[in-house]
């Protein structure tokens, strides 16, 4: 098993600068301690982030200045908005991302958050956004692959005399991951060998259906091991025991929680909780077993239990990018893990076969 972060944002802070730069802190500190991967989250403003938190509509521009200062990590976006951009804006941006990081670049995309906000204020419609998605990632690999002007023949991204340079610095480009919870997408990313990312709050039944999903695509196109490529995210944080991690995460999350509910995300998780009539807050998701903190030794055992709940996969990552306590308890907590988690957990191997 491989080791990453996701760093999923929404610091509380008054000045943007200061949120980018705690968020670098983090990478740096990750590549220090020898997490492979870190996945920065693309959030595009809303009307209830406003005064709140602060948001991150261009993660590749983080991803360069971090590059300056790692030397191993490799970074992702969480996800692209395909269907946001044009196409060859797009590919550019990644392609040269990818120079610029001397092919420590991946490239995530999916369709985000349903918000008929982002389509509408770009003058785009908010229900073809699916096909629109798919049709600009095609768009995208004809740049990567194209070395001659090529015209573009799409219902939704019609284009002539294109000339997409430079290519991507990895051939025949660099890793994709998608992000996805639709059966068909799915199905694609393991016919593709694309790697699949899984949302921090899925339940181990609902990574269990994507990977047997996932891993029966993989293996009729002839792929081997393809649960390897799938990566999943859990709210992880050490301290000496649950209480200690509870008190030091409980504010902070249910301040997220609140604007979180005028966006309708509460509502998804609901779906996923027992039965409850009233407001769902830091300690019921705890209670329902969301959340992996504590010492080091419990941590690691509940997550053995959900790695085979889940049906396996290849990377973890650590849900990161809060203002959870203070910056030394939250580098803590990433010391530990990779200290004393880690190595409990890296040795699991997902080589199953396809369910």
């Amino acid at each position: 098993m491989e080791f990453g972060l996701f760093q999923n944002g929404f610091r509380p802070h008054s000045s943007a600068a200061q949120t980018y730069d705690e968020d670098l802190a983090e990478i740096v500190l990750a590549d220090q301690l020898g997490f492979r991967d870190v996945w920065i989250s693309e959030h595009h403003g809303e009307p209830v982030y406003i005064n709140k938190v602060d948001t991150l509509p261009i993660p590749e521009l983080l991803m360069c200045k971090a590059a300056g200062v790692t030397k191993n990590i490799r970074m992702g976006a969480a996800v692209k908005l395909l269907h946001l951009a044009h196409p060859l804006d797009i590919a550019l941006q990644a392609a040269i991302t990818d120079h610029l990081l001397h092919g420590r670049y991946m490239f995530g995309f999916g369709s985000g958050f349903p918000n008929a906000m982002f389509s509408n204020e770009r003058g785009l419609s908010f229900e073809d956004r699916h096909p629109r998605m798919m049709e600009s990632l095609e768009f995208i690999l004809k740049c990567w692959s194209s070395n001659e002007q090529f015209n573009w023949d799409g219902k939704y991204w019609p284009a002539k005399d294109i000339v997409a340079t430079p290519t991507p610095y990895s051939k025949p480009h660099m890793p994709i991951a998608i992000a996805s919870t639709t059966e068909a997408t799915i199905q694609m990313a393991g016919e593709r060998g694309y790697i699949s990312l899984s949302a921090y709050l899925e339940p181990a039944s609902g990574v269990k259906k994507k990977a047997d999903t996932y891993a029966r695509a993989a293996k009729a196109a002839g792929r081997k091991d393809p649960l390897k490529n799938l990566t999943v995210a859990r709210l992880i944080y050490l301290s000496d025991s649950v209480k200690d991690a509870a008190d030091d995460l409980r504010a902070d999350i249910n301040y997220e929680m609140e604007y979180q509910k005028a966006r309708g995300l509460m509502r998804i998780i609901k779906d996923i909780l027992p039965p409850t009539t009233g407001e769902i807050g830091f300690d019921d998701l705890l209670n329902a077993g969301m959340y992996y903190i504590g010492d080091p030794d419990s941590v690691a055992q509940r997550l053995r239990e959900f790695y085979e709940a889940s049906g396996g996969f290849g990377t973890l990552l650590l849900v990161t990018g809060k203002d959870w306590a203070t910056r030394a308890k939250r580098h803590r907590s990433l010391r530990l893990f990779m200290e004393l988690v880690a190595p409990k957990l890296r040795g699991l191997q997902a080589t199953r076969d396809a369910g």
